[in-house]
């Protein structure tokens, strides 16, 4: 009888769940989406009842043919920081702010002047808006009686559920530094930083490594979610770090691109490398949501033609892209949708096209994006070769690897080779699966798990002469973002006083 693994992945658009037997072998995965609501000040939220709702439906869907006693595990991870406040009958006080709310960027100035040199000097110089602890920071602010009746605080994603499944506040380390509270020093919640908001040990979940188990299905559960009373639950960690495990990326000396929602590039430097003390690598705001953007607000043609021949709409805008040519014509997009996490690190960024004309063309529009996401990760990609570090190859995963054309142009732009797994879009439930087998004791480790679970089955490498089309843009792209840094804030605060679109 055949034993499985089931994997959570919560992302920024919905939640990922597949089912894996313990070879490794993926039996079947299934999406369902939840809404993201945001405001005029940049806020984005989601609720977690909508969280909830999809992993008992994903679930009960991937063990319709399955006895669920025979799932051993379910590992997961989650998007963070976020901040999630609950009452202390451990109910929501509201909907979740996730990491790409930046409604706290203004009062992020008045945060930093609560806090030590030491603090920040811990934190390289950075705090920005995304971070757990300045969202609480704004809440209290600006929601003081939402604030008063919190009772805990959960930063990541799965965080809930596992609460909900369980009763026990918990939450993983490998996400901290976006939390701003935790104090790696100590291991522990810093109380520095809890000080400064008006927040008590207390109120913060208990920390954990991403392989504890944290507990099992409660009975009463059960029924509603699919899995058996009893199924040990792992925590798992933020679904940055799952997809770097999912993706083979955990040894010392080696690159991996993300190619999802929050696209980027992770590098675990050589042993001995000093990196002196700068930054290596991150994640953007808005990279692969600014292609869902694209494919949900300009792309209503390829929707229609998509419905009408079954197709996958994002092969039909891919071959648009295809179709146009290299550097979309001057045309230039800048995909800060939400502002900026990596290169930027600028709350009040925003998107832009900029170089069009009388002659240019819908896909010169389309490819731009591409492009535009592309141009940004380069800056990222720059920055770790002028710390002294380069990669001929990386692994990418997430749904920008999907496509042919998007994987060539990403290619071309930061010069690499790119490998890409046979399960291209399950690198997160992958690693999942990998941390769930580990506490399980199915698994020594990573290397004897990947060998299970870890396939390359594409290769994409640079075209010579798209490259240096590519080298003649950046310089440009850089200029645009600086001669606009500082309308950003106006526009910002503008947005706020403009009608709003009415549901």
């Amino acid at each position: 009888m055949a034993k499985y693994l089931l994997a959570h992945d919560f992302g920024t658009s919905g939640d990922k769940a597949s089912l894996f037997t313990v070879e490794g072998q993926l039996v079947a995965t299934k999406t369902v989406g939840y809404p993201s609501y945001t405001t005029a000040d940049n806020g984005v939220e989601q609720d977690p009842d909508d969280w909830w709702n999809c992993f008992c439906q994903t679930t009960k869907d991937l063990l319709k043919d399955v006895d669920p006693k025979d799932v051993l595990a379910v590992g997961f991870d989650g998007t963070f920081p976020n901040l999630l406040c609950l009452d202390e009958n451990g109910n929501k006080l509201e909907n979740a702010y996730i990491w790409q709310d930046k409604r706290a960027v203004v009062v992020l100035d008045e945060l930093k002047s609560k806090l030590s040199p030491e603090f920040m000097e811990r934190r390289q110089g950075h705090l920005g808006p995304e971070e757990t602890l300045t969202k609480a920071y704004w809440l209290k602010k600006n929601k003081p009686e939402v604030f008063a009746k919190t009772k805990m605080i959960l930063p990541n994603g799965q965080d809930y559920i596992i609460f909900k499944l369980t009763g026990v506040a918990a939450t993983e380390i490998s996400g901290s530094r976006g939390y701003a509270i935790f104090d790696p020093e100590t291991k522990n919640w810093s109380k520095e930083a809890l000080d400064a908001v008006g927040l008590t040990m207390d109120q913060m979940p208990a920390i954990h490594e991403r392989t504890d188990i944290i507990g099992e299905v409660k009975e009463e559960y059960s029924e509603e979610c699919g899995l058996a009373p009893g199924t040990k639950l792992v925590i798992g960690c933020g679904d940055t770090q799952a997809s770097m495990l999912g993706a083979g990326f955990y040894k010392p000396g080696t690159a991996y691109f993300n190619g999802g929602t929050s696209a980027g590039i992770l590098v675990i430097p050589p042993v001995g490398f000093d990196s002196k003390g700068k930054r290596l690598g991150g994640l953007t705001a808005s990279s692969g949501s600014s292609f869902s953007w694209l494919k949900n607000e300009i792309c209503k043609y390829e929707q229609k033609l998509a419905e009408e021949t079954g197709r996958s709409v994002y092969d039909i805008i891919n071959e648009e892209i295809e179709a146009a040519p290299v550097g979309s014509s001057g045309v230039m997009f800048h995909p800060y949708l939400s502002g900026e996490r990596a290169p930027r690190d600028n709350g009040y960024a925003q998107g832009s096209f900029v170089g069009i004309g009388l002659t240019t063309k819908r896909g010169d529009i389309l490819r731009s994006v591409i492009e535009g996401i592309g141009l940004n990760i380069c800056v990222i990609m720059d920055r770790i070769r002028e710390a002294g570090l380069d990669f001929d190859e990386m692994v990418m995963v997430g749904g920008l690897a999907k496509g042919d054309i998007t994987r060539q142009i990403f290619a071309d732009i930061l010069n690499v080779k790119l490998l890409v797994p046979k399960y291209t879009e399950e690198a997160a439930t992958i690693g999942d699966a990998i941390m769930a087998g580990i506490a399980l004791g199915l698994y020594k480790d990573e290397e004897e798990a990947l060998k299970k679970f870890l396939e390359i089955s594409k290769e994409t490498v640079p075209n010579p002469e798209n490259v240096k089309i590519y080298a003649t843009l950046k310089p440009a792209y850089e200029k645009i973002y600086e001669g606009l840094y500082d309308v950003y804030p106006d526009i910002f605060e503008l947005k706020k006083t403009l009608p709003a679109w009415k549901d």
